[in-house]
């Protein structure tokens, strides 16, 4: 197996782990412990287990095998080393509620309590710990004290072998809603964690945290609850693709970055469905270079993002199957990402990625427009508009989303005009549309971020009616297309990943029976893009 990056091109791509995503069994997080091993803590048959795992690569699970507990009950979520593990555990015939956090010893077959922590009260739920990895600071989730609406994150530090009576880590880092399972990461000073609270994007997201560890430790020493929430700084959602209006739980990364490499769990292919939680990886994936190039630089435009349709009912909410093609191929377009938008207000309702064969689910609301796009990294979007009732609930679209490989923007200019355009742009029959011309370009340069790591070069060809001379006509192709390169380079896209050129009045469209002059020069006005791939 090649394992080499040289001379390969890096994209970030969100995978199931498979062996981990599995329709019968709940798979929560992968603890990866200080000593080099790898753990899977899920649920099965109404109880959790804790797995030992060994990887074939980062999304691939070679082999699983399940530890027997020696007192019986349920464990998981470890943290620490496998001589000295960290975890979580309701022992056998205890009240539900009643998890400890506890010390323990792993091996490939069984799991060996050692000590129940002093952090742990009777008849409180404490659970998914996370230890950092000098030993001395503990964070864990707990419904101690209720200070705030749901579950909290609270934290204890090890003072001479010792731990301190938990504190909570106070308002910044927990919200009135559920704060879950926290980790920390490898450098030491950042929490990640999930939360049903804060700025989401539904359901629970997953943040992160900057954190200082000498603060934390010198305030709960002192018992100083207003120094502690100030360790902290305010959580970012680590946002979309990796948060969907489903559940994502559990982050977690055997990295020193989590921007390159991160495990974590969700139910979003099936929310609705028992045992619908499976372990995903978001991680780099190469593409051989043929020819040696420059290094790409990663560039980002400067857009705004997209609001969530945050105010729905609940109840309102059904899932739908689709399928996506390419439209001049007729065949399944596989990792297409699939978005469902409130039309005409263009806020989000959910995101999905298609499977192998070009299928996919989605959350639309009922008894509203909705606007279902797709778009991959060869080709550009495609999308349709739909109105869905309860009874919709389940259904099959009955028509593909089919995805173009090139694509015509028809920014309106006058005649003769190239820098001056109308302020809509025009659909495929000439008629004025309510979309902007600068919605319309943006849309085109965010598409060419997110698929940034495939595009080699983005050609742009500019077309005219065949009024005036050739000469002319080829002018003002040209110098239409190098308008749209202007603003698409405003936006941040690299003039360099961009070409122009212009095809004059030489690529007419044909005249449909009955349309007028008027018409027909207006259709044929157009910039056409197509992509072309590494």
């Amino acid at each position: 197996m090649d394992t080499s990056s040289i001379g390969k091109e890096r994209f970030m791509r969100i995978r199931p782990v498979e062996g981990l995503n599995t329709p019968v069994i709940d798979e929560w997080n992968i603890s990866f412990l200080s000593d080099s091993t790898s753990w899977n803590t899920a649920s099965a048959g109404g109880s959790q287990i804790l797995r030992a795992l060994r990887f074939m690569n980062e999304s691939t699970i070679s082999e699983i095998s399940t530890l027997d507990m020696e007192e019986g009950g349920s464990f998981g979520f470890v943290s620490g080393s496998s001589k000295k593990a960290i975890a979580a555990r309701l022992p056998a015939g205890a009240y539900p509620g009643d998890a400890q956090i506890i010390e323990a010893e792993l091996s490939q077959n069984t799991v060996q309590v050692v000590s129940t922590l002093n952090v742990s009260t009777l008849l409180n739920w404490e659970s998914q710990p996370t230890l950092s990895s000098d030993g001395r600071i503990l964070f864990f989730v707990s419904d101690l004290k209720q200070q705030t609406q749901g579950t909290d994150i609270y934290v204890s530090v090890n003072i001479a072998g010792d731990w301190t009576e938990p504190m909570n880590c106070g308002p910044i880092i927990n919200s009135r809603c559920d704060e879950l399972s926290p980790f920390i990461t490898k450098q030491g000073t950042k929490i990640l964690f999930s939360s049903s609270g804060h700025a989401n994007l539904g359901g629970y997201d997953l943040f992160s945290s900057m954190f200082d560890p000498k603060a934390i430790i010198d305030a709960v020493q002192a018992r100083d609850s207003l120094a502690l929430a100030k360790a902290f700084d305010p959580p970012l959602n680590i946002g979309a693709p990796i948060n969907t209006v489903y559940d994502e739980l559990f982050p977690t990364t055997p990295s020193s970055r989590e921007d390159t490499l991160l495990y974590y769990s969700s139910n979003q292919m099936a929310p609705d469905q028992d045992y619908a939680f499976d372990m995903y990886v978001y991680r780099p994936v190469y593409q051989k270079d043929t020819i040696s190039q420059t290094p790409i630089v990663k560039w980002q435009i400067s857009s705004p993002t997209l609001k969530r349709a945050d105010k729905l009912d609940p109840k309102s909410l059904i899932i739908v199957e689709g399928k996506v093609i390419d439209e001049e191929k007729k065949k399944p377009v596989q990792n297409a990402e699939v978005t469902t938008t409130l039309y005409p207000e263009n806020e989000i309702i959910d995101q999905q990625m298609t499977d192998t064969s070009g299928r996919f689910k989605v959350k639309v609301t009922t008894n509203r427009q909705v606007r279902i796009s797709a778009e991959s990294d060869e080709l550009f979007e495609g999308s349709t508009i739909n109105t869905f009732s309860l009874s919709d609930s389940n259904a099959v679209i009955s028509d593909p989303l089919q995805l173009p490989k090139t694509i015509s923007l028809r920014i309106n200019f006058p005649t003769d005009q190239f820098n001056d355009p109308y302020p809509f742009v025009l659909d495929t029959n000439g008629n004025e549309t309510t979309t902007q011309w600068k919605d319309a370009i943006t849309k085109v340069a965010l598409n060419l971020q997110k698929f940034q790591g495939t595009i080699e070069t983005l050609a742009i060809i500019g077309h005219t009616d065949e009024v005036g001379t050739n000469a002319y006509n080829m002018r003002l192709g040209q110098r239409r297309a190098d308008f749209i390169i202007q603003q698409l380079v405003k936006l941040g896209v690299p003039a360099t990943m961009l070409k122009a050129e212009s095809r004059g009045e030489e690529s007419l469209l044909n005249k449909r029976v009955s349309e007028s002059t008027d018409t027909f020069n207006k259709r044929c006005r157009r910039v056409e893009l197509f992509k072309i791939i590494r």
